[in-house]
């Protein structure tokens, strides 16, 4: 008895000092929202709804359909999910709507793609890519094995074929872009100069029309969502994927919390559907 009156007592401890950090009467997360803490409690807070995502064990081989090396062009390629002991993976649960999120992007990062492979059984899935160029590509693989959590593989392949010299990766001096009828902007809560290592921030997508500027009315869902954005730095090895904040979304206005792990330049692909088309559009920070 003594230990569950203790428990009990330690529990109504943090609901109090809960509700003396957010407010006495009512809790609400609306200007933590919209200018995220960059230390303390509530920054540990909003940091613990993002998942530390490793590969956990798991193992993905990419190879060509056909068995031939992978290569310029449109290619068939197979994806086999495998367990620490080599066991294929047998059954998956979704992911925002699909099996499998499968993100290629060419390392000077001026080639990306974000797909879905059919899941054809035993651990085995397949999709067709379009490689524009040969070189090094990272291909990195979301899914959920049954019954454990989200995991992320990521690996290098080198496809053959003729590979243009790689691409500078320069920060942008204007954060926004035309891209069919539309104007897209990206702004930050710090500052997109001020954007520091390790900090939480609030990433801000306004998709307008581009004849007007006026945001548009609604975007629709794309895979669950209001949006996504997949985050690298310039030498690839440091990825972030994440989700609207749909509590601070709305009409052409889409939120992203997110943290820069390490300083660098990192390029960020927001994506959105407007009128049954998916949007992607690129931008690069400095992140100090």
């Amino acid at each position: 008895m003594n230990i569950i009156l203790f428990r009990s007592f330690i529990i109504a401890v943090l609901v109090f000092g809960l509700i003396l950090v957010t407010g006495c009467s009512k809790i609400t997360w609306d200007n933590v929202d919209k200018s995220p803490p960059t230390r303390g409690f509530l920054a540990m807070i909003q940091q613990s709804r993002m998942t530390n995502i490793t590969d956990r064990g798991y193992s993905v081989t990419a190879v060509a359909v056909d068995g031939e090396s992978i290569r310029k062009g449109d290619i068939d390629i197979r994806l086999l999910v495998e367990d620490r002991s080599g066991i294929p993976v047998r059954k998956f649960t979704e992911d925002r709507t699909q099996l499998m999120h499968l993100i290629v992007v060419s390392k000077d990062l001026a080639t990306f793609q974000h797909v879905h492979p059919q899941y054809e059984g035993d651990g085995l899935f397949t999709i067709r890519i379009p490689f524009p160029k040969g070189g090094p590509y990272m291909l990195i693989s979301e899914f959920i094995p049954d019954r454990q959590e989200i995991t992320t593989h990521r690996q290098w392949i080198t496809v053959a074929g003729e590979a243009p010299p790689s691409e500078e990766i320069i920060p942008d001096k204007l954060f926004s872009k035309k891209v069919g009828d539309l104007h897209i902007s990206l702004s930050a809560s710090s500052g997109l100069d001020q954007i520091r290592a390790g900090e939480m921030v609030m990433l801000q997508f306004r998709v307008s029309d581009a004849q007007t500027l006026q945001p548009v009315a609604k975007l629709e869902a794309y895979l669950g969502a209001s949006g996504h954005s997949v985050i690298l730095n310039s030498e690839a090895d440091v990825y972030v994927h994440v989700h609207a904040a749909e509590e601070m979304s709305s009409g052409g206005d889409v939120m992203f919390h997110t943290v820069f792990p390490e300083t660098g330049i990192y390029k960020i692909w927001g994506q959105f559907q407007y009128n049954g088309e998916v949007i992607t559009v690129p931008f690069v920070i400095q992140v100090v």
